[in-house]
């Protein structure tokens, strides 16, 4: 279980200036100056990191680098804070990174955790100087205070100076020292005590794990590289059975049929028909590999966007479609291809269900763009009564919607004319 608070250091007189918890914490707080003056040299590292940042060669790498660097050091942080005030600092979550070396290291330095160990170490510069002042002053002071009638008399003068006050008398001195006793015993610990709460506080503030709010943007974020990661291997997957598998099968129709071209009249007829198979079996691969790389992603989306792609889904489609693409989701204004990809095999499946179960004469498909949410209507004058099942068409549109936030509404009376809106999160 994670601690909550640091080592408690005890308040009782007799026990406090011995106690090792007192100790340990004021080890503890002395040793952030040696993190802390780490923590400013990664900082400028840092910062000069981010100023070569434009450079293709150094730049890329050395913020990485240096992030990292300053990450490593956080990690390191807990380690004394625990063993000296008692404090358990959480690891926050792993940053994941994919894609090419830019985008590893631009989701590496947006990434909160960085930035939030970045604050850290800005703070802690002038929390050190407190911290490490603050023992300083509480501890060394009161001792050389309290030891101040054995060597009070061996200054030139036989006089000690403290800002306004000077004590020249041996009773002076007792009386300065017993002072410096009991702050030792009473103040000191319960100041060194605050001391500690507040370098606990600003770890748990800055490198504990992420508040609720802060781990479901996190979350977010992640599920959207996912997504995202997901969508191109679809494409690259695609691009591969395109270009290889799909030519190759290509090639060998072409070569059976000049095989078949080349057969005389006397040919021996079971050769023929083998043949003849052959070819057709042929094509007929062909066609069913350019329906699966057409499922999987269709060419012609990323080469012209929603509006062909659409277009040609209406094209093979039963029953005639009427398809409306919004002006602004083409050309330069086009969504991402991820959302793009979302949205068309929605549109396809949910065409696909009304030449099943409709019965519908014809379809129209309006897709339009707001300024936050991308809109799919698909209008059918079909019997209605549709509604999402397990393992149905619209529960797959469910499905696949739920992946990016997107929202799904049907409205089908059973007098019919059923209209489908789905809506996914498409800033501009």
């Amino acid at each position: 279980m994670t601690s909550t608070r640091s080592l408690r250091i005890p308040t009782d007189p007799a026990r406090a200036p011995f106690a090792s918890e007192l100790w340990l914490a004021a080890i503890g707080l002395l040793f952030d100056a040696v993190t802390g003056l780490a923590g400013l040299a990664l900082l400028l590292l840092f910062a000069l990191s981010l100023l070569l940042y434009p450079l293709v060669y150094i730049g890329l790498p050395l913020p990485v680098w240096s992030a990292a660097l300053l990450l490593r050091l956080s990690r390191f942080q807990r380690r004394p804070m625990l063993i000296t005030l008692g404090a358990e600092i959480g690891e926050p979550t792993a940053v994941e990174t994919a894609g090419s070396a830019r985008e590893r290291a631009h989701t590496a330095l947006t990434a909160r955790t960085l930035w939030r160990s970045v604050g850290y170490w800005a703070l802690r510069i002038p929390l050190t100087v407190l911290t490490v002042g603050g023992v300083v002053a509480l501890l060394a002071g009161p001792i050389a205070l309290a030891a101040l009638p054995g060597y009070w008399r061996n200054y030139p003068t036989r006089s000690a100076d403290f800002g306004p006050v000077t004590i020249h008398t041996w009773f002076g001195t007792a009386v300065a020292a017993a002072c410096a006793l009991i702050f030792l015993f009473l103040a000191t610990p319960v100041l060194i005590r605050w001391l500690a709460d507040l370098d606990v506080v600003a770890a748990r503030a800055l490198l504990a794990p992420q508040t609720l709010t802060e781990r479901v943007a996190e979350l977010t974020t992640s599920r959207q590289r996912v997504v995202d990661s997901a969508e191109a291997e679809r494409r690259r997957i695609e691009r591969d059975l395109h270009d290889g598998a799909q030519q190759r099968l290509v090639s060998l129709a072409m070569l059976l049929g000049r095989v078949r071209s080349r057969l005389g009249p006397d040919a021996d007829p079971v050769t023929r028909e083998l043949v003849d198979q052959a070819h057709r079996e042929a094509k007929a691969s062909i066609t069913e590999l350019r329906d699966l790389t057409r499922g999987l992603h269709p060419p012609v989306l990323t080469d012209r966007g929603l509006d062909a792609a659409l277009s040609a889904v209406a094209a093979r489609a039963p029953i005639p479609v009427s398809i409306e693409v919004a002006p602004e989701l083409t050309g330069e204004h086009r969504p991402p291809a991820t959302l793009e990809a979302i949205v068309y095999f929605v549109v396809a499946e949910a065409l696909t269900n009304v030449a099943k179960h409709a019965g519908a004469s014809h379809a129209w498909v309006r897709v339009t763009r707001t300024p936050a949410r991308l809109r799919a209507v698909i209008i059918d004058d079909g019997r209605g009564g549709a509604h999402p099942v397990p393992g149905g068409g619209l529960t797959g549109i469910a499905d696949r919607l739920s992946g990016i936030d997107g929202t799904l509404h049907i409205d089908s009376p059973a007098t019919g004319t059923t209209t489908v809106t789905v809506e996914v999160p498409c800033a501009s």
